[in-house]
């Protein structure tokens, strides 16, 4: 390959494969280098937003850092790929770590199936942290061409100081993929499809008010924030509170999806996407802040007692959640059932609810087809808990906002008679 040929095409451009589709499906930008590309392989599997169960547990955790006093949310990578596979339906079982990239390829299925695998970004040429920065990162690789090449697929989605890193599928020879990973510890993980285990929306609801009954109980927060506030070398201090609001961030805005996909349209799912907006402007503060203080100027004051304040805000949002929550059925009043349905349509389509609510025929909508039909459907029986009949199903009911609340409430109105 010469010097000037670049084995990387962006997800956006590549060719069309159930992996890319699955990647065009997912807000990438509110997934981690270790979740990414796991979510690829559960919605590739089990069909669009399987991922977003990722996002249901509202979770703050701090544990000790692996260098000095500062403490991280951040989980070790080994630590997280087996739970993270059970709420995705994928058993990922970790492998021996391999240090020979030809023993690394010799795991790659037959089939064509993806591997997961957990290596250094430092030696993964796609991204910015390339040559630049040490660290695990997630990549699915796969065996193409007959056995000839290998395809490493990687959906991380991020702005980075070395540049941005965007999701592409890389293609190399044997000889190329196999130096990817020599020398440099990899953990390969197979990859077996198994029904998700999901827990309801009410259990997951009222796990995070329990942890947030413990965590307003405290001071953590507030103890949290001090530990970078107070730390000796602020330069340090910054950059690692700029990561962790990076990671902060990303696990509301994922768990604002989940809340919109499961509740659409309700004050619950608007609540969490404010929560999340709010999280998304402390990190950009945390930026500024360790770029003023890398130039020698002091830190902006407010974000300690930001951090703390959101950080308890979380924990009582979660509490108020689980109250308004108790596990009682989708609202069935037709101006509620009418809101649902539009905010399910337009996310699915990624539309504007104002656009999907004031258009009589939906399939004039951009990226309406059958698919989105489908999953529409999906969604709704999904959240009021029903399954329509299947004469009922007619392409004239779907493509119409008011045909879809009718459904919903002929047969909501139907499995109430059923269960008097």
């Amino acid at each position: 390959m010469s010097a000037s040929a670049d084995p990387c095409t962006k997800a956006s451009d590549a060719v069309a494969d159930p992996l890319v589709e699955a990647i065009r499906g997912i807000d990438t930008t509110a997934l981690d280098c270790i979740q990414v590309n796991a979510a690829v392989l559960a919605d590739a599997r089990h069909g669009p937003g399987t991922h977003l169960e990722l996002g249901g547990r509202l979770v703050f955790a701090p544990r000790a850092g692996a260098h000095g006093p500062l403490p991280t949310v951040e989980e070790p990578a080994a630590d997280r790929i087996e739970p993270m596979g059970d709420l995705l339906g994928l058993v990922l079982k970790i492998g021996r770590p391999v240090t020979d990239g030809r023993a690394l390829l010799d795991l790659l299925p037959e089939d064509g199936g993806p591997l997961y695998v957990v290596g250094d970004a430092f030696r993964m040429p796609w991204l910015p942290y390339h040559a630049h920065q040490h660290m695990d990162h997630s990549v699915l690789l796969r065996a193409v061409d007959g056995g000839a090449r290998v395809e490493a697929v990687d959906a991380y989605d991020n702005e980075t100081p070395y540049g941005r890193a965007e999701p592409v599928v890389c293609s190399y020879d044997l000889a190329e993929a196999a130096a990817l990973f020599d020398g440099s510890p990899a953990l390969p993980v197979p990859v077996r499809t198994v029904p998700p285990a999901r827990p309801s929306v009410s259990e997951t609801l009222a796990r995070n008010a329990e942890a947030g009954r413990r965590l307003l109980a405290g001071d953590a927060p507030e103890c949290y924030a001090a530990t970078f506030r107070d730390h000796a070398d602020q330069q340090e201090a910054c950059a690692a509170l700029l990561l962790e609001t990076w990671l902060l961030s990303r696990s509301r805005r994922l768990h604002a999806a989940w809340v919109a996909h499961h509740l659409p349209g309700s004050p619950l799912a608007s609540v969490a996407a404010d929560r999340a907006a709010a999280w998304d402007t402390l990190a950009g503060q945390c930026y500024l802040a360790a770029r003023r203080v890398q130039r020698g100027r002091p830190v902006p004051p407010q974000i300690h007692p930001a951090l703390a304040e959101l950080l308890r805000a979380d924990a009582e949002s979660a509490v108020r959640a689980a109250n308004e929550h108790p596990g009682e059925a989708m609202p069935h009043m037709p101006a509620q059932v009418r809101q649902t349905v539009v905010h399910t349509v337009a996310d699915v389509l990624g539309a504007a609810p104002e656009a999907v609510a004031t258009t009589d025929d939906l399939s004039r909508l951009e990226g309406f087809a059958s698919f989105q039909m489908v999953e529409t459907v999906e969604r709704l029986e999904d959240a009021y808990g029903v399954e329509f009949a299947a004469e009922d199903l007619d392409v004239a009911v779907l493509r119409n906002v008011e045909g879809l609340v009718g459904l919903v409430l002929r047969t909501t109105a139907g499995a109430e008679v059923a269960h008097a």
